[in-house]
């Protein structure tokens, strides 16, 4: 059985390894992608080095138990960062990142006093004898998980933000890549679960359940998914950073839109503006129409168009110009009495960028998947 386990870190630890490469050659997200790439060699040496714990290799070598056991105060701030710098489209290296680890610093602080110099048979007892372990081994331990579930909050939270950011400015969002940040996001709360989990499980069990080889597994299994993601990841589009867009974003921060300058008369004026141009322009068909196209095409600003649509018609940018794309394809389809058309070649007609979208908007609006709304209306 151990040895099922060190075969599947070793496979996970070489997945880990052509992932780095791989992020290594990208030329976009350069500084984004070698941070996760230092992340995914991490992970992959945490690994190989628990593949040596479970075979008894590591005997030989007991002062590597350190790095083995401190590695996890790294992962939750790399992933974080990761999404951090691909979200924000940060294109320059910040040092002041660098605090982010300094756990991982007062840890190996921490080995230099009570592990590095020590014996090797007190090194080899943190993993192999059976006894009841110092509190504050057990303390730096138990708190991995905790640390770890604070930046899954953190990395959640951006990931919900930029999807938030991204429905105020843009009317499609597939080549946003959403779906990268989302895996990345999810897969980070899998993790932090099943470690949470094997804890307690270990806690009221003790030391014959092997929490770490749960644990190491399925980090195996979110490098396997994470490479066979990267292969196929195409470059993670960004929000751009213009002075229209750090003003409407720092404004939205506030809460409010009470310094906008724009009285309920010209919101009214404005409204009726836009509403005209929707219905008579239909710049919605527009594929790639965003926020400041559409603005100028009112002739307001971003942040006012922003207030307009989420004070007055409570939609973001992305519902209200897929709802007037799904009412389109309800005309095109209603007009289209002999099927001529395909319900996707509407939808595309319509401005919508793919087959997924496009149902999902449907069917948020409508209630009814696009077949079912053709059927009964034939």
């Amino acid at each position: 059985m151990k040895s099922v386990f060190a075969y599947s870190f070793i496979i996970g630890a070489a997945q880990g390894l052509l992932l780095v490469l791989l992020l290594f050659r990208k030329k976009e997200n350069i500084i984004a992608n070698r941070l996760l790439a230092v992340t995914m060699f991490l992970f992959s040496i945490d690994l190989i080095l628990e593949a040596a714990a479970v075979t008894e290799y590591i005997k030989d070598y007991p002062i590597l138990i350190g790095p083995m056991q401190t590695f996890p105060y790294l992962y939750g701030p790399a992933i974080f960062l990761y999404v951090f710098f691909i979200t924000r489209g940060i294109k320059k290296f910040d040092y002041n990142i660098l605090l982010h680890y300094l756990p991982f610093v007062l840890v190996q602080v921490y080995g230099l006093f009570f592990f590095y110099f020590e014996s090797t048979e007190y090194q080899l007892s943190l993993v192999y004898v059976e006894q009841e372990l110092p509190w504050h081994v057990l303390l730096i331990s138990y708190f991995t998980p905790i640390y770890g579930g604070f930046y899954i909050a953190l990395t959640v939270y951006e990931a919900y933000k930029y999807n938030k950011e991204l429905k105020n400015n843009f009317s499609s969002i597939d080549k946003h890549n959403l779906s990268w940040v989302k895996f990345l996001a999810i897969g980070s709360i899998l993790l932090w679960f099943t470690a949470i989990f094997m804890t307690i499980l270990q806690l009221i069990y003790g030391k014959e359940i092997r929490s770490e080889l749960v644990s190491y597994l399925a980090i195996s299994v979110f490098i396997y998914a994470m490479a066979y993601k990267g292969l196929a990841q195409p470059e993670v589009k960004i929000i751009e950073e213009n002075s229209e867009h750090e003003e409407n974003l720092t404004e939205r921060k506030a809460g409010s839109y009470s310094k906008s300058g724009l009285s309920e008369e010209e919101a009214n004026k404005y409204l009726k503006n836009l509403l005209l141009v929707m219905d008579e322009q239909k710049p919605f068909k527009n594929d790639k129409l965003n926020l400041t196209e559409l603005s100028k095409i009112i002739g307001i600003s971003n942040h006012n168009l922003s207030e307009i649509l989420n004070r007055k018609i409570e939609q973001n940018f992305y519902d209200f110009i897929n709802s007037y794309r799904v009412e389109e394809v309800k005309k095109l389809i209603s007009e289209d009495r002999n099927s001529t058309y395909s319900i996707l070649a509407h939808g595309f007609e319509a401005g919508f960028t793919s087959k997924s979208a496009f149902y999902s908007a449907f069917k948020k609006i409508t209630g009814k998947t696009p077949a079912q709304f053709r059927r009964e209306n034939l």
